[in-house]
């Protein structure tokens, strides 16, 4: 059975909400998934994979689906095989605007489906296509006179723009004033974006451990466990135990053992303040659901890891605080991590160190930008089955859709 590789990647509009994924996909080590027949054979086996073996519900999380087709898939009519109401085409720039494939996309458009363009600039030979394309996407690593020509032409026909690879704070403020309604890239889950905001923790997380505290039995385990999928609640409590415990030398590599270190009287009166404090709610909930999906997949590559399965909780509270440089009013994570009594493994994991706890942390990043050539470094180093690998994603996704916000 050939590996199969997809990640997603968020698309969001001017207010964080998340419009849809582009799902980036890999079929083999070492291949160019848009070349040639190469591409037909990828997009198959997302569509596949993504579509038909698991459930795009937990997938997509009821958003849309932005998938790249080849003109070759688009003349044969694959994209019918996905409803419309999930699947926006997304067109490269090797797509050649023949007759053929105008009709096809003209077919498409009748039927509901929404087309992007992605690499296009306009000129005689994408006229016809730029006409018909209802998203058009502005790469940011382009010049800036080529993003502004494309972007005065999208204004002329009233298109939708998309700013991708979108990096940093300026970056999002220069594609608002261009007039993009989504943007696309690494700014949402990029630390500096997020400063001076104080995070809500979500209402259903902090009333179920509100109700876990005061039971008449209350368990320290259920109620790490419920912690541990809130980001925010997670720093707060390490802050918390930092103030109480920060010259004592402890360390902590679990939120059951900050429980345990806290002690229940003083947990209570803990949540009691958070529920008392009137924090903002201006938190992109991608940003809170990246922090969890990395939590996630960090305990489930220790799964797939020969040996280091017994880490799987350190490597969950790694990936729960990979964004907290999002979550604070701070710059700097390395200066964050010297505050929080965590263990140096993870410390140095989400610093980048050299070493088991950094390699899985890469690797994560890796994953989420589609860097096969790493994550298959990755699988080599680690002898790691790589269609394990591949599932154990897929599981990841799925499990986050709980955690979708309505």
């Amino acid at each position: 059975m050939e590996n199969v590789f997809f990640a997603r990647q968020p698309i969001l509009d001017v207010n964080n909400n998340t419009f849809g994924y582009e799902l980036l996909y890999r079929n083999q080590p070492g291949v160019n998934a848009y070349t040639g027949n190469n591409g037909d054979v990828s997009t198959a086996d997302v569509i596949n994979n993504a579509f038909f073996v698991d459930n795009i519900t937990s997938v997509l999380g009821g958003k849309k689906a932005f998938v790249n087709f080849t003109g070759n898939l688009i003349k044969r009519g694959v994209p019918k095989m996905i409803s419309s109401d999930i699947l926006v085409v997304e067109l490269l720039e090797n797509v050649m605007a023949d007759a053929e494939i105008i009709r096809r996309c003209i077919e498409l458009k009748k039927m509901g489906y929404l087309l992007a363009l992605d690499d296009y600039e306009y000129g005689d030979n994408t006229k016809a296509l730029f006409e018909l394309a209802d998203i058009v996407k502005l790469d940011f690593h382009t010049s800036r006179e080529a993003v502004e020509r494309t972007a005065e032409k999208c204004i002329a026909y009233n298109k939708t723009m998309l700013a991708e690879k979108v990096e940093t704070q300026l970056e999002v403020e220069y594609a608002k004033r261009l007039g993009c309604t989504y943007m696309q890239g690494y700014f949402f889950a990029k630390p500096l974006l997020m400063t001076h905001r104080t995070n809500t923790p979500m209402a259903k997380t902090f009333l179920h451990i509100l109700g876990l505290v005061y039971s008449p039995e209350p368990d320290y385990e259920e109620i790490a466990a419920v912690i541990s999928t809130d980001v925010v609640l997670t720093i707060r409590l390490l802050r918390l135990i930092n103030v109480m415990y920060g010259n004592t030398g402890n360390k902590i590599s679990t939120i059951h053992q900050a429980l345990v270190l806290l002690g229940f009287e003083k947990l209570k009166e803990w949540i009691y303040l958070v529920g008392l404090q009137r924090l903002q709610k201006d938190t992109p909930d991608e940003l809170i659901r990246l922090a969890l999906f990395r939590a996630k997949f960090c305990e489930s590559i220790s799964k797939v890891m020969p040996g280091q399965y017994i880490h799987r909780k350190e490597m969950y509270l790694m990936g729960l605080m990979s964004v907290v440089a999002g979550t604070s009013d701070e710059r700097d994570i390395g200066n964050i991590m010297k505050e929080l009594p965590v263990t140096d493994e993870i410390k140095n994991g989400l610093l980048g160190a050299d070493g088991l706890f950094g390699d899985v942390f890469r690797l994560v990043v890796d994953y989420e930008h589609a860097n096969w050539d790493k994550v298959e470094e990755f699988i080599k180093k680690y002898n790691v089955d790589a269609q394990q690998l591949a599932n154990e994603y897929v599981q990841c996704v799925r499990f986050m859709q709980q955690f979708y916000i309505k």
